[in-house]
């Protein structure tokens, strides 16, 4: 069963025998980036989508806590753009994104199989075949053949796999969140 905290927090907690993320880390972290951004200083959405917290046993729904992220994320991204667009013109940032989609096309149109390095050896890593299937639906969605949400590319998973088995996680990790922050932008 979760609570509120105090009338003030958007966040319920979870069960004291449950983990979720660290109260006042959050509190201090949603205050401080709440200022930045109303004042234009000093937050970036790389700063957000970087941040982490402690998990502890009564802590605040870290899907609640994500969910609040990602939209400041996606909120930030947006600016930035705005931003970037203002002071280079549309044609330099319609240039950029031409030259994101193309370096996130060749990964994609890589043959099965061979779209990341693999795992090290003993290392874990995901399922080569969980993210080929991943990678064709976002193919297909960036070929408006398909839609994927940015909440099912924010929460996938996929099955553990070690070795050529495997694709080295920090790489595919990267890639999904480029592609994630392709996606912010063109909304």
């Amino acid at each position: 069963m979760s609570s509120k905290t105090q009338s003030t927090s958007p966040f319920n907690i979870v069960a004291k025998r449950d983990y979720g993320y660290h109260a006042g880390q959050v509190d201090e972290f949603i205050t401080a980036a709440r200022q930045a951004y109303e004042t234009d200083s000093g937050i970036t959405a790389d700063i957000v989508q970087a941040k982490t917290f402690d998990l502890v046993r009564g802590g605040y729904r870290t899907d609640q806590v994500d969910q609040v992220l990602e939209r400041l994320e996606d909120a930030l991204r947006r600016a930035e753009r705005d931003d970037y667009i203002a002071t280079h013109g549309q044609q330099t940032w319609d240039l950029e994104l031409i030259s994101r989609l193309e370096e996130l096309m060749g990964r994609l149109e890589r043959p099965r199989g061979e779209k990341f390095r693999p795992a090290a050896t003993g290392a874990p890593g995901y399922d080569v075949d969980d993210v080929d299937v991943c990678l064709a639906r976002i193919n297909s969605h960036l070929q408006d053949e398909d839609h994927v949400r940015l909440k099912d590319l924010r929460n996938v998973t996929f099955d553990a796999a070690k070795g050529p088995h495997g694709y080295d996680e920090a790489q595919v990790d990267a890639f999904l969140q480029a592609v994630v922050e392709l996606l912010v932008v063109l909304d």
